[in-house]
């Protein structure tokens, strides 16, 4: 498949994507449900990766993406469409700029793909997706017990071995995908790096953080002695 012709899929998945948080919103579900499953949606990205030419393309994807998401606040009050969107995904708990730096995560790692070996910044993408994603969701489902991290919000233990597991998992996946060959020790270690980062993070730089952290503690692990 062309370069051309992949961007025309992405960008048909992202439309339908967003199309189907508003009508979720619509039909009742509450704006931190939705976002949560825009998060894990949003992990289908790395699937797609090894079948572009160049970076070129996917990269301007996520960054015109970025910039996108980025002004939606400043047109949504004079466009409906518009509102509707940023209503179907925030909230009082759930700020739009950190939509917005998930979206510059998958700019940055995206570029990062193709500049090196592709599974510290796969894992990165997958334990965000998935980690931030079914942490958030359990989290707010389960919780009962609580702790709070020094500038850090209030999270649940369950969320957090939530974060940790699903993380893992998604360092799984990319591991398998690309053929990376990482071992229990390094997925376990991800997924622990995943909870750390998410529970110490400010409110909405999680999104930031997190892949962050497991980007470069792949990254080491990757590059030490065997």
């Amino acid at each position: 498949m062309s370069d051309g012709a992949q961007a025309l899929l992405w960008t048909f998945i992202l439309i339908f994507g967003v199309l189907f948080c508003v009508a979720l919103s619509k039909a009742g579900v509450a704006a931190t449900y939705v976002r949560d499953l825009l998060h894990v949606g949003a992990g289908s990205w790395v699937f797609g990766l090894p079948y572009w030419h160049s970076a070129t393309v996917p990269v301007a994807i996520s960054v015109v993406a970025t910039v996108a998401l980025f002004l939606v606040p400043w047109l949504a009050p004079s466009v409906s469409f518009l509102r509707r969107i940023e209503q179907s995904v925030s909230s009082a708990d759930e700020r739009w700029t950190g939509l917005v730096l998930y979206a510059l995560s998958f700019a940055a790692m995206t570029f990062f793909a193709f500049r090196s070996p592709p599974f510290p910044a796969a894992a990165a993408l997958l334990a965000l997706a998935l980690g931030d994603g079914i942490g958030g969701a359990v989290g707010l489902r389960f919780g009962r017990h609580f702790f709070t991290v020094p500038g850090g919000k209030r999270k649940s233990f369950e969320g957090a071995a939530a974060v940790a597991i699903a993380a893992g998992f998604g360092a799984w996946l990319a591991s398998t995908y690309f053929a990376a060959g990482a071992s229990a020790a390094v997925l376990i270690g991800i997924g622990a790096v995943a909870s750390i980062a998410e529970a110490a993070a400010p409110r909405a730089s999680d999104n930031l953080l997190v892949p962050a952290a497991v980007f470069l503690f792949a990254s080491a692990v990757q590059s030490s002695p065997a």
